[in-house]
């Protein structure tokens, strides 16, 4: 609808429309069709001066690039009020003297509707619209909205809001409803915000989305939104677009976060949308037609945006410093020449505020560092750790390879602070570990590396170090630390053990140069701790062993390589009688050989592997049980378990586990060393009790060896003791009367407490005539039969007509075999 403001005697009118059809008002009545709050804006329009070409220069902020956004109700006066644009015509000249202004009155939900169509038909717009009837809560959204979800165009119908929001980001949903967002939509301001809604297959979707009411109800309530949704996938390709549907979409380029200002071909302003103007510090109408270099206050960058202007399509984005609101902001400036303009000079600027972005840069430049330094750090100490040590030690030895000299490598570990650590606690452990950290540090010569590699162990790395320095320098710390460490009022003693290797010359590798530090340290704990030890080949040959055996045991335990060998148990009361066997596990490795139970059993303890080796015990020992018991032989069997197993989490009933692999209580009795039971924990006396009240016999092997023998026979369901090997073996010893008192206090107790005694390790006739003169009922050993393994056991002594006994004593009868 076209508007002209005419004056006369009458004064000034407005005369809507043309023809028969128009409808002349006084200002009064003209300015009665607007909402209460717009029409002191609509006055500052209409306010002109003798040169009518000025006509609306101070606009309010809602204004658009050519005219005004003010409310106005187009029906009667129960009607809505409409946003609607007040625009002055391009050129002053009036039809006759009597037109002082004229221009254009339209809608603009109709304009934009009109709009939006056109571009959606013909795909040409990276936009998605909608709009919200708040009086029924009815969403339409445009068929593009729905194909970047996923959806197609008769899917979501119908649609409300409701239904937007149980398929957007709650957070979004949140900002949208909030009364701030409301006061703001009210007031007609233009809204952008970023909003995710679910894609069809489950995936978040972002759009930079722009919105404002373009109607309200007679009371000042919005009833109608209008806005769209811009995909950020095609943000990279908007400015382009943008440019060449510069006419059609400017109310969109007013809403863009960026500023965008297009020059002519003298490189003066012909339009800037809201933000730029913002950056310039400008009102609207003061910028067009002056130069860019006048409106932009650059403080850094000038020469280069200069450049970029004079060859646009050979430039690069330009950066640019200038001042606004007394902050010095970081600008990227875009030029795109225009296509299709007759000038053939008119750039398009995109100016876009990247001073966050450049901020959080730098922080993640300086996060990326300071991740850099806790991935290749201690914490604690601020030492390097073991990744970064490595790292050094190898840099090292390649230089050596290339220069010569040598290297020595020093593994500390602290002896007593993981009790410090289960006494006073880790707080003041930790304080203690980093107050040994400093006083490491004191005295490392130029060059040295301190790092800490595990909670109470530390490396340093000394370039250059002989054996002599370098075991010099290790007793100096051991010396260190025998002074007192002072901390929280107490005073602290930690001592160290520590290991040392040396890299002489080209050819080393840093991780074996590292273990055989290691290996050292383990052989200075090996030897009483707080001492040094210089690695050689003897220790390392030691720890192949070990290793070694360990990978036996695990491969015994996964493919069932252990076997059981029974050692024969006499009563020599009567004669000599065999009473039962005595299992024993032996290994054989197809790579190592037979490997000694004296050997294998300590590795096992250290590697947490004994209670998989008591089980497979059980197991072999129930097969054969349950093969005798179906040939009809009963022999008692002992079963040799280590303590450790009964205080297993995993083995809270072993009565229960032994009678499931067959392994009958009347025949069975369970051996446990004493020195593992010096203090019996809950759950070892708990699976004690129940082994007792299942029927098994608790024996107590190698008996007097312990910390508390009398206190396990007091405390602990004990059926049988053992007499050590080490009290038999000294009834021939240097002292042979002292070992025979022992002995035979031993059976005296044994007899008063109702418990069986049997002697073990008996391998000469001397001991076995002692032992039956101080009256020991029972023995077991070399002397007596040798371990053998089953099929050989059976024979000699399961057979129907068994063999004479490898036994030859004076006056008893019996061969030697």
């Amino acid at each position: 609808m076209s508007w002209r403001l005419r004056t006369g005697a009458a004064g000034p009118r407005i005369v809507l429309g043309r023809g028969a059809g128009a409808l002349a008002l006084d200002l009064a009545e003209f300015s009665q069709l607007f909402h209460p709050d717009d029409r002191a804006d609509l006055d500052r329009f209409l306010s002109f001066v003798p040169d009518p070409a000025r006509l609306g220069l101070e606009r309010p902020e809602t204004s658009s690039a050519r005219g005004i956004l003010l409310r106005l109700r187009w029906g009667p006066g129960g009607a809505d009020f409409i946003l609607t644009c007040l625009e002055p015509a391009e050129t002053a000249a009036a039809a006759s003297p009597q037109v002082a202004a004229s221009g254009r009155l339209f809608r603009l939900d109709a304009a934009l509707q009109l709009a939006r169509n056109t571009l959606e038909s013909a795909g040409i717009t990276p936009t998605s619209s909608w709009n919200v009837d708040l009086r029924s809560g009815a969403l339409h959204v445009s068929p593009s909205w729905k194909d970047r979800l996923g959806y197609g165009p008769d899917d979501l119908e119908p649609f409300s809001h409701d239904d937007w929001a149980r398929m957007s980001h709650p957070e979004d949903v949140a900002s949208f409803d909030s009364p701030e967002m409301r006061a703001r939509l009210i007031r007609g301001d233009l809204m952008q915000y970023l909003s995710r809604s679910r894609h069809r297959l489950g995936h978040w979707v972002t759009f930079l989305s722009f919105c404002r009411a373009v109607r309200w109800k007679p009371s000042g309530e919005m009833s109608f939104l209008m806005g769209c949704d811009l995909d950020m996938t095609a943000v990279s390709t908007l400015e382009g677009e943008l440019a060449r549907e510069r006419d059609r979409l400017t109310t969109i380029l007013d809403a863009l976060p960026s500023g965008k200002i297009v020059l002519d071909a003298q490189d003066r302003v012909v339009f800037a949308n809201p933000e730029a103007c913002a950056l310039m510090g400008c009102g609207a109408g003061a910028v067009c037609g002056r130069p860019l270099a006048d409106l932009l206050p650059i403080e850094e960058g000038r020469a280069d945006l200069s450049a970029a202007m004079e060859d646009p399509e050979h430039g690069g984005a330009v950066l640019i410093r200038l001042r606004r609101a007394g902050r010095l902001r970081l600008l990227q400036v875009d030029l795109v020449v225009l296509p299709g303009d007759p000038g053939g000079g008119r750039l398009l600027l995109s100016l876009s505020d990247i001073t966050t972005l450049h901020e959080l840069g730098q922080q993640l430049e300086q996060s990326i560092d300071n991740a850099r330094f806790i991935a290749t750090h201690d914490l604690m100490t601020g030492l390097p750790d073991r990744y970064l040590m490595m790292r050094r030690l190898g840099e090292r030895l390649t230089c050596l390879d290339a220069e010569g000299g040598g290297i020595a490598v020093l593994c500390i570990d602290f002896d007593n602070h993981r009790l410090i650590n289960d006494t006073l606690g880790h707080e003041t452990a930790d304080q203690l570990i980093k107050s040994a950290a400093k006083r490491l540090e004191q005295g490392l010569p130029e060059g040295a590396l301190l790092a800490r590699t595990n909670e109470d162990e530390f490396v340093v790395l000394l370039p250059g170090a002989d054996a002599l320095a370098a075991e010099s320098r290790s007793w100096d710390i051991v010396r260190a630390f025998a002074r007192p460490m002072r901390l929280q009022r107490r005073q602290c003693f930690l001592t160290v053990s520590i290991g040392v290797a040396l890299q002489a010359g080209p050819g080393g590798c840093a991780e074996a140069l590292l273990r055989a530090a290691d290996m050292a340290m383990h052989q200075s704990k090996a030897r009483g701790r707080n001492t040094v030890t210089l690695f050689s080949p003897e220790i390392g040959a030691q720890f192949e062993r070990r290793t070694a055996v360990a990978q036996a045991l695990h491969r015994a335990l996964e493919e069932g390589s252990f076997e059981l060998h029974l050692q024969p148990k006499f009563d020599v009361r009567e004669g000599i009688r065999l009473i039962g066997a005595e299992a024993l596990l032996r290994l054989t490795d197809a790579e190592l050989g037979p490997i000694s139970p004296a050997e294998f059993i300590p590795v096992a303890e250290i590697d947490g592997l004994v209670s998989a080796i008591d089980l497979e015990v059980m197991r072999l020992a129930g097969t054969m049980m349950a093969d005798w018991a179906a040939r009809g032989i009963r022999l008692p069997l002992a079963v040799n378990i280590n303590a450790t197993t009964l205080d297993a989490p995993g083995h809270a009933d072993l009565a229960e586990r032994l009678l499931r692999v067959g392994l009958d209580p009347e025949q069975v009795t369970v051996e446990l060393t004493e020195t593992g039971l010096a203090a019996p924990g809950l759950r070892q006396r708990r699976n004690l009790e129940r082994l007792r009240d299942a029927g098994y016999k608790i024996a107590i092997d190698d008996f007097g060896t312990g910390q508390s023998a009398l206190g396990v026979l007091q405390s602990l369901p004990v059926a049988e003791i053992k007499i050590d090997r080490s009290f038999v073996r000294g009834l021939e010893g240097p002292e042979p009367g002292r070992a025979r008192a022992l002995v035979r206090a031993i059976l005296a107790m044994a007899g008063a407490l109702g418990l069986r005694a049997i002697a073990e390790g008996v391998e000469t006739e001397a001991q076995f005539s002692i032992l039956k003169e101080e009256g020991c009922p029972a023995m077991q050993g070399f002397l007596l039969g040798r371990p053998l393994c089953l099929r050989s056991f059976e024979a000699r002594y399961l057979a129907e007509e068994p063999r004479p006994r490898a036994i030859a004593l004076a006056g008893l009868g019996g061969s030697g075999a």
